[in-house]
């Protein structure tokens, strides 16, 4: 490139620099004007960066194009030909388009749902959200009083539908949960801004929610640690749990869990105990041989037993976690510590609950004369501990508001046997012998509300759903290239 070109080049950067600076103020005085005009500056105000955004939303960013080259073609008639840029363009744009058809798509409820048209307001509601805060977007939008109005016109240029992929696919999990407010709320009142035919509120209501609205943010968000988040109080986080448990909806666990591989694991939770952790167990007896130093005479034999532990929350506002928590207090394996709320009283059910305690002598055969209860190589359980009890929920917050318990097997077996321990204290209380009776009798409740939805389908039927739900949203079947990989189409939930 000799001089003269640069410096033309140079020149035309430039320019297109100033002139999107100059479009950037345009619409960002056009955002100003229409928010002022609906007393909605408090918009403006928001902090973007609020919440974190990571990209774990279970939805990939895999591109939906075909694999196709477009080539100028030179015509022997003289007959008009495509710009081959102009082709290009053009298909980045259906990209962009069929990105974001496929997406929301994907977010429907099954047809046969009582749900489905929820579901649908919930989805614009959420379209609602990814628009308001951008200036471009809240500025185009005037011009339409829907968003389908809005995504169902085939007019919109690649830049446009670039912006409004991102805003829609960026949206964080706390975005999703005000978007499910917006629709759900029992009232209109608070300072709102109208969007596409909808009302976009300043505060979340504070209301709560029936079971099945989980399943509305679980088929936008597939991330559970992320879900917990947005959970302010134990009973949020019971239901959310309940609703994944229930549905076996698939949702990733970065690091919070909801299923264990321990048997009767699942309906523990269910049952509303939300543990921490359940771990692996260690070995609970162990008899070694130390050399005690140069200021012992010989070896020192040292035997340890340790008791197995679980941390973990429960409702206060349920009359049956009390039951339960009572039932372990009866228990003869098991040492309890409780407390009701962040300023409670400790309860403990003996006077010390330890985790593991040794004993010593001078040969592995007098270990037998040295009394446990007189030894004082112990670790007992703090009042402190109940702090790990807590569960984590808004913004990884600890929620204090809760029944926490320190649960310490002292019995014989490992982590499974107490679990099923705990599963048979569940039983009693709900008067059911078994865990699968418990199961059902947890579960009927919301199944007679209509609460849960069992749908079975297999990965065929998932794609039929979803190009059915493609057919209904968009008036027309979505593109064969896009169905050809069911793992990119398919409903994001199968069940309520």
């Amino acid at each position: 490139m000799d001089f003269g070109h640069k410096a033309f080049w140079e020149s035309l950067v430039k320019k297109r620099a100033e002139v999107e600076r100059f479009l950037y103020c345009v619409e960002t005085r056009a955002y100003q004007l229409i928010l002022q005009a609906q007393n909605a500056l408090w918009v403006l105000d928001r902090d973007p960066d609020a919440h974190e955004s990571g990209d774990c939303s279970g939805y990939g960013d895999e591109t939906l194009s075909r694999d196709v080259s477009f080539h100028s073609i030179e015509s022997d008639r003289g007959a008009a030909i495509d710009d081959p840029l102009e082709v290009v363009l053009r298909e980045k744009s259906v990209e962009f388009l069929e990105k974001i058809r496929s997406r929301l798509a994907r977010y429907c409820a099954p047809s046969g749902s009582k749900y489905h048209d929820e579901r649908l307001e919930v989805i614009y509601a959420y379209v609602r959200r990814a628009i308001f805060t951008e200036p471009a977007l809240m500025f185009l939008s005037q011009s339409y009083d829907s968003v389908m109005a809005l995504l169902s016109d085939d007019n919109l240029d690649l830049v446009t539908l670039e912006k409004i992929w991102n805003a829609v696919k960026t949206l964080c999990v706390h975005d999703i949960r005000d978007a499910v407010d917006d629709v759900l709320r029992a009232n209109g009142e608070g300072d709102y801004v109208m969007v596409l035919g909808g009302k976009v509120f300043k505060e979340a209501s504070g209301e709560e929610w029936p079971l099945h609205v989980w399943g509305h943010m679980m088929a936008i968000y597939h991330c559970y640690s992320c879900l917990r988040t947005t959970c302010k109080t134990v009973d949020e986080v019971i239901a959310m749990t309940r609703f994944a448990l229930f549905s076996e909806t698939a949702l990733s666990q970065s690091y919070m869990k909801y299923e264990y591989g321990f048997d009767g694991a699942k309906e523990l939770i269910l049952a509303g105990f939300i543990p921490s952790d359940i771990p692996l167990s260690s070995p609970r007896h162990s008899i070694i041989c130390t050399d005690s130093g140069s200021q012992s005479f010989g070896p020192v034999w040292e035997e340890t037993k340790r008791n197995l532990s679980l941390y973990g929350s429960l409702s206060l506002n349920d009359a049956k976690a009390q039951a339960f928590v009572n039932g372990c207090i009866r228990h003869p394996d098991l040492m309890v510590i409780l407390r009701k709320g962040a300023d409670g009283r400790v309860i403990r059910s003996r006077p010390v609950v330890w985790t593991s305690r040794k004993r010593h002598a001078r040969s592995r055969s007098a270990l037998a004369s040295v009394s446990w209860e007189k030894t004082r190589d112990v670790v007992r359980c703090e009042d402190d501990d109940l702090e790990e009890a807590q569960p984590s929920g808004y913004d990884h917050e600890k929620i204090a508001d809760c029944l926490m318990v320190v649960l310490v097997d002292g019995g014989e077996g490992n982590m499974g046997d107490f679990v099923r321990k705990l599963v048979e204290i569940w039983c009693q209380v709900y008067h059911v012998k078994d865990k699968k009776e418990l199961y059902s009798a947890l579960e009927t409740p919301f199944v007679e509300a209509g609460e849960l939805e069992q749908c079975t389908s297999d990965q065929h039927e998932d794609t039929l759903n979803v190009t059915s739900a493609y057919e209904s949203l968009w008036g027309t079947p979505p593109p064969p290239w896009l169905v050809e990989n069911p793992n990119r189409f398919r409903l994001a939930t199968d069940s309520f």
